[in-house]
């Protein structure tokens, strides 16, 4: 019993050192593409945009423009947005992510502070309502598509992350259940991650809702240093010995790209397509969800033991 519990926690050790690995890289990617910065500027203008106001029709027009992006927008609203971003710049922050935890009240101030309102005090006016009616609604819109998006945007990345490596969950179980040796490297790794505090090792953010995968706003020094440490922290726990069925050799690659196209060449591609999609579905669900079920199933096994 102790045997299937231990290839259960070694492969769920792997899952959760895949998906740091993910993490890593989509930390790394948000921060190049500037991924947050864009969906907000991308809602902002949509709100501050004053050239669909008419063109709608219908009962919930005058949500589409907070949900869509203009293909053109005015020159007001990008004058705001770029004064808002100049505004966020100069505090050190890269992102306009930093509009995030605004009150509308907050809001409405900062864009009073610009300087294109130094003197349109009536222009001002009509921005200060537009803020009060849809600023609420254009944060939720932005959480909603940052959310999705980074959802898809881990699944990728997590195929392709398990496609490179040949992660093939129906292998690595396999493996985990008749090779003690690997299996118990796994183990250790497990019991190496699950040492580590959480907060140090997932990027994870309390909301008023409940947990998101938003990043923290901080400036992108700090940010950075936190993705090189949690990268130095994967290679120190995931040892090479775990790791070593991660690979395409000779072995396995032949049966996949045999030539002719036998019953077996088909068996084997359906069995690596199956594994791999297997292997990223669980990826995807991310380090939280694989660090908090490696802690309870060791605690089960720590009880069996006694």
């Amino acid at each position: 019993m102790l045997d299937i519990l231990d290839a259960i926690i070694a492969t769920a050790a792997v899952a959760l050192g895949l998906s740091l690995i993910v993490q890593a890289i989509q930390q790394i990617l948000k921060q190049w593409l500037d991924c947050k910065s864009n969906y907000m500027r991308f809602q902002l203008l949509a709100m501050f945009n004053s050239a669909q106001t008419t063109s709608s029709s219908g009962k919930f027009s005058g949500l589409k423009r907070i949900t869509k992006m203009a293909e053109e927008v005015d020159e007001r609203a990008q004058s705001i947005v770029d004064q808002l971003e100049g505004a966020v710049k100069s505090f050190g922050y890269k992102d306009l992510e930093l509009l995030e935890k605004m009150s509308v009240e907050d809001m409405k101030r900062i864009v009073g502070s610009l300087p294109m309102f130094a003197k349109a005090k009536e222009e001002f006016k009509k921005v200060e309502k537009e803020i009060e009616t849809w600023f609420e609604i254009t944060i939720r819109a932005f959480q909603d598509l940052y959310e999705r998006r980074m959802k898809l945007w881990s699944f990728i990345i997590s195929a392709v992350v398990v496609v490179v490596l040949n992660a093939n969950l129906l292998e690595v179980y396999r493996e985990f259940s008749t090779n003690k040796t690997v299996r118990d490297a796994a183990v250790v790794m497990a019991e190496k991650f699950v040492a580590i505090p959480r907060d140090s090792l997932l990027v994870k953010e309390k909301t008023d809702a409940g947990e998101s995968t938003y990043v923290v706003a901080k400036p992108d020094l700090l940010i950075v240093a936190e993705i090189q440490k949690s990268l130095s922290d994967i290679q120190e726990v995931a040892g090479s010995k775990t790791f070593q069925m991660f690979r395409w050799t000779k072995e396995r690659r032949a049966p996949l790209f045999s030539e002719g196209l036998s019953p077996q060449w088909f068996r084997s591609w359906i069995k690596a397509i199956l594994g791999w999609l297997s292997m990223t579905l669980l990826v995807s669900l991310g380090a939280p969800f694989w660090y908090d079920l490696l802690k309870a199933v060791m605690g089960i096994k720590e009880k069996m033991k006694k």
